[in-house]
């Protein structure tokens, strides 16, 4: 399933508020669980601008992404596997990845991206579902 969506991904093209950065692992969860950990945060911003204050006002990246993951039951893991959640740094800013492996995708403005992380800052999952 997670091959699947990474296929359908890389035909998608950055939209902020409809798929960037922070949406793209919502997306992946959303499709495997029903369960939406951006529902409330989508669709309240077009732009980059609109992205950064939605993220400043709810504390940051990793407090709006923990909310959000918390908001539909996954947990805190420190050994993220293939298809958990997280919240990474590269060269210096925040993504929201999935894991693959030992690379994370990413939805970057240049189209869908496998990168190794500077930093794993925080990974959410752990359940079965997410790896399927």
């Amino acid at each position: 399933m997670l091959d699947r969506f990474l296929e359908e991904a890389t035909a998608r093209r950055f939209r902020d508020g409809e798929w960037d950065c922070q949406l793209f692992p919502a997306e992946w969860v959303l499709r495997v669980t029903g369960l939406d950990p951006a529902a409330e945060w989508r669709g309240r911003y077009s732009t980059a601008l609109g992205r950064e204050r939605i993220l400043k006002r709810g504390g940051g990246p990793l407090a709006v992404m923990t909310k959000g993951a918390e908001s539909v039951g996954l947990q805190r893991t420190s050994e993220p596997k293939r298809g958990d959640i997280g919240l990474i740094r590269v060269g210096g800013r925040h993504y929201g990845a999935v894991c693959l492996g030992g690379l994370w995708a990413v939805a970057t403005s240049k189209g869908l991206a496998a990168v190794k992380p500077d930093e794993v800052e925080r990974a959410w999952g752990g359940a079965a579902w997410l790896s399927s």
